[in-house]
């Protein structure tokens, strides 16, 4: 009987596209559409500008595209920028079991290659669904309960690589044996604290995930040897990085359930655990009537999760504000909108919106889900407004359409290429997997 490693091995090299359901096909994407989006949104971001030049001291040959930049780039290193950029704004998705966010690593990964062998749109579309399927589903063991993943990991950094080696050993036509060589390694490299969050270092981390994952089905396609059982095994995945981890949840209803439908594309530029603290302030905001100067103190009830990652009640900076429920919510009561006006650093230095930031007192439940809020905003007349909020705009429950994903893309890309290209690529994108040849995007994604 195969073990893990393997069955999926299997599940990925043998998997056809035409077999894949339409709703599972159309996810992959939207996926796909959201990753470019992101990448060229972040694409000017210092994390960017501040590595791009060091990557430059040791390419290895400039040939492949970086998202809204002129520089070229290796292979390895254009899917660590591109997946890296596609984070920097905390704009890309998320899959709300594992926190992890499975199309950075498994986009840029894809875009790589396809850059370095001729790819059609349609292999490009199937490598990022197997790229993000897989890695959510080993995710799940650490997730899944009884597991317990300690919360210092990354999820991304941790399941990344696998999303990346998996897209990148599809589009290289890797078979059962290379796909599980390219798995094997990339878990090899995994690696990510979430102590850095709200640093350079965050982003950072799905960029690495990306090129470990590249660089994993390269060495696998050359024949480099690694164990069978890195996920399963004594000394494997499962029990290094979890407790009561559960192996099976990798394979559960393999080919039958898809972890991509449950992907959640964000609205707004945070880290998802702060969505339902900025829909239910805006919804108070929008429909009630009051003087900011009022607030005597701002109750949330909130999923303990949502402080356990954004707890910072005092951003010094635009990276630190991006993840602290504090900041979105006082905003989004302030100024009743959370975009990127909302986080830059004349707005974390605001004196109103510090003021209201040290006015929110938190209760984390576990009764509240992730994607739930509950708020109680009471006035020093003694006078309380409330809202609640069950599922935030983004989530499985209530998520973007098309035509919202399109229109979060298209403003992303104009900040880069402007409205006409802009335009243009957004629709090659929808139009992958219809395109005789990946390329085709890749001439349009060029500067």
């Amino acid at each position: 009987m195969n073990g893990i490693t393997r069955t999926l091995a299997q599940y990925a090299a043998c998997s056809q596209y035409d077999e894949l359901p339409a709703t599972v096909r159309h996810e992959g994407t939207r996926a796909f559409v959201n990753f470019l989006g992101c990448a060229a949104g972040g694409a000017r971001e210092d994390v960017v500008e501040t590595i791009l030049p060091l990557l430059a001291e040791f390419d290895g040959g400039s040939k492949a595209t970086v998202i809204g930049r002129r520089e070229r780039l290796d292979t390895l290193n254009a899917a660590l920028i591109n997946s890296m950029s596609s984070g920097a704004l905390s704009f890309n998705d998320t899959h709300y079991l594992t926190v992890a966010h499975p199309s950075s690593p498994a986009g840029a990964a894809a875009l790589a290659i396809a850059e370095r062998r001729p790819v059609s749109g349609r292999a490009l579309i199937h490598g990022v669904i197997l790229g993000i399927e897989l890695q959510c589903r080993v995710g799940a063991i650490l997730c899944t309960p009884p597991a317990v993943v300690s919360v210092g990991l990354s999820m991304q950094g941790l399941v990344g690589g696998i999303g990346a080696a998996v897209a990148a050993g599809k589009l290289m036509n890797l078979d059962a044996d290379g796909m599980c060589r390219a798995i094997g390694h990339a878990i090899n490299q995994c690696a990510g604290l979430r102590e850095a969050h709200a640093t350079m270092g965050s982003p950072f981390t799905p960029g690495h995930a990306a090129r470990c994952g590249v660089f994993a089905a390269l060495l696998a396609g050359r024949g480099v040897t690694i164990a069978d059982s890195m996920i399963e095994g004594v000394k494997g995945f499962a029990v290094t990085y979890g407790q009561n981890a559960q192996p099976d949840a990798a394979v559960a209803e393999l080919g039958s359930r898809f972890e991509i439908l449950a992907l959640a594309y964000k609205p707004y530029p945070s880290g998802f655990v702060t969505h339902p603290v900025i829909d239910v302030c805006l919804d108070l905001a929008r429909r009630e009537q009051f003087d900011a100067a009022d607030i005597e103190r701002v109750e949330i009830a909130v999923n303990p999760l949502t402080v356990q990652l954004c707890n910072r009640p005092e951003p010094k900076d635009r990276a630190q504000a991006m993840v602290s429920f504090q900041h979105w919510g006082a905003v989004a009561l302030l100024h009743k909108a959370a975009g990127i006006a909302q986080v830059t650093q004349a707005m974390v230095d605001d004196p109103a919106v510090a003021a209201l930031r040290r006015k929110f007192v938190a209760a984390p439940r576990a009764d509240v889900a992730r994607e739930a809020a509950q708020l109680r905003v009471v006035l020093k007349t003694g006078k309380v407004l409330a809202a609640s909020v069950e599922r935030c705009i983004g989530s499985t429950g209530v998520p973007l359409s098309d035509d919202d994903l399109s229109r979060k893309t298209l403003g992303q890309l104009e900040s880069a290429y402007g409205a006409e290209a802009s335009r243009r690529i957004l629709e090659q994108a929808w139009r992958m997997a219809d395109a005789p040849s990946a390329g085709a995007l890749c001439e349009l994604l060029k500067l």
